[in-house]
């Protein structure tokens, strides 16, 4: 029993090596310029012209550039700035915004579900102009239209610039 205990109090002095402090910045800079995000969706593009209707977001790209903001501010591993000489400074474009039927009414043809997805290039550069990142970032949302979960487009829009921009900010961030 005692040989049990003390294998059980080494475990527990020891622990698993988690830590809560753990991140290190691989940048040497500690605070980020965060660029008005740009829509860059063509609504007459050929794509578009063919394919059914789609409510487009109004202002999404101002919506997503103040929630990136947020989520680096509540983060606290870098320094919102507007300007600075040693700053990071991101970019944001939005490509593409696409919305899709998950699921259709039994009884009818009644759309149930849908999934909102939000198509960005994120571009991250040093304080000297360096390009450190470059990536497609999407962000998703799924929504009921019928039934006790149902919600509005809007608000699963919102929804979806909140989970882009924690995928933004987790791409800046993460170095693994």
């Amino acid at each position: 029993m005692i040989k049990y205990l003390s294998v059980l109090l080494i475990f527990i002095l020891v622990g698993c090596g988690y830590t809560t402090s753990g991140f290190v910045s691989v940048y040497e800079e500690d605070s980020i310029i965060i660029e008005p995000a740009v829509n860059d969706i063509d609504i007459t593009s050929e794509t578009r012209k063919f394919a059914g209707y789609t409510t487009f977001p109004i202002l999404i790209e101002n919506k997503l550039t103040n929630e990136i903001i947020n989520k680096f501010n509540i983060d606290g591993h870098f320094k919102v700035v507007s300007q600075g000489p040693n700053a990071l400074r991101l970019s944001c474009v939005v490509t593409d915004y696409t919305k899709e039927t998950l699921r259709y009414e039994e009884e009818d043809d009644d759309v149930e579900e849908q999934r909102l997805r939000l198509y960005t290039q994120v571009k991250l550069l040093s304080s000297s102009g360096e390009i450190l990142k470059h990536e497609q970032v999407v962000g998703e949302t799924t929504y009921f239209l019928t039934g006790a979960q149902s919600k509005s487009e809007t608000s699963a829009q919102i929804d979806l610039v909140d989970d882009t921009a924690r995928r933004i900010s987790e791409a800046v961030i993460e170095a693994w």
